[in-house]
């Protein structure tokens, strides 16, 4: 199965004087990655979204960094729930609890992570297999 994605996002703060935003209508792994390593010390929001195809409920993965700390939404499509879409982020039990400012809105402490490594695990699991593993956003 071939995933078609698009991916684009945005900096805050300046890391570039002329240009604070990616866009990629067919990116590759190595371009996701690349783009990633930007978001390691920088604030911003990425996103990795299939295309909508016949078929295919388009998936989107989201990114909020912001002082390395990262915040990873995965959104899918689910006609169970409510509002008609499911969304997993990372859950980490060991965190305190309480509220957390990230890009302008408050977040439940326990589903920010200060592991990189994690977000980009994410973002190369979606982009290779179309979904995540329940371990990784639950």
């Amino acid at each position: 199965m071939i995933n078609r994605f698009k991916f684009n996002g945005t900096f805050y703060g300046r890391i570039y004087d002329y240009d604070k935003s990616i866009v990629n209508r067919s990116p590759t792994i190595e371009d996701i990655n690349n783009s990633l390593d930007l978001f390691v010390l920088n604030s911003g929001v990425l996103y990795l979204e299939q295309n909508e195809e016949e078929g295919n409920i388009p998936f989107r993965l989201t990114l909020y960094a912001e002082n390395q700390k990262y915040l990873v939404m995965f959104g899918k499509s689910n006609p169970e729930v409510d509002d008609g879409v499911e969304v997993r982020t990372f859950w980490d039990g060991t965190r305190a609890s309480g509220l957390i400012s990230l890009q302008g809105d408050l977040w439940d402490n326990r589903t920010i992570s200060e592991n990189f490594s994690l977000v980009r695990k994410a973002f190369n699991e979606f982009y290779l297999t179309g979904d995540i593993d329940q371990n990784i956003v639950s």
